[in-house]
């Protein structure tokens, strides 16, 4: 789906990165985080709570971060913004609260994609 439709569909606020991975060649950025599935719309109360899993950014035109280097560890997503842009694609900020400092990501991607990571159970 669109950067856009995903930001209305799910709620990011809150939840973890726990690695980010750009692949230059492919175009495509790889964000592992712990999802709040309790913010979700979608949300069944016997589910887990939290639910790892990758954030996949296609195509992506443009990705920076400020600072340029930064240590993630389960660093919470305070806020996710699409931005004005003309052009291909489409251009998200998100702003992490990292270990010593705010980490800024621009990402200008096509498309966004949520696949879980089911752990050995199953779940």
């Amino acid at each position: 789906m669109k950067p856009s439709e995903f930001i209305k569909a799910y709620t990011l606020f809150d939840s973890l990165v726990e690695d980010l991975e750009y692949d230059e060649v492919k175009k495509q950025l790889r964000m592992t985080l712990e999802l709040c599935q309790w913010k979700q719309s979608f949300y069944i109360e016997t589910e887990p709570e939290m639910q790892l899993g990758i954030l996949i950014f296609s195509d992506v035109a443009f990705y920076k971060t400020e600072p340029q280097l930064f240590n993630l560890d389960s660093s919470e997503i305070l806020e996710v913004d699409l931005l004005p842009f003309e052009g291909k694609g489409e251009r998200i900020k998100m702003v992490l609260n990292g270990l010593d400092d705010v980490i800024v990501l621009n990402i200008q991607s096509s498309e966004v994609e949520w696949k879980e990571i089911k752990n050995e159970d199953g779940q």
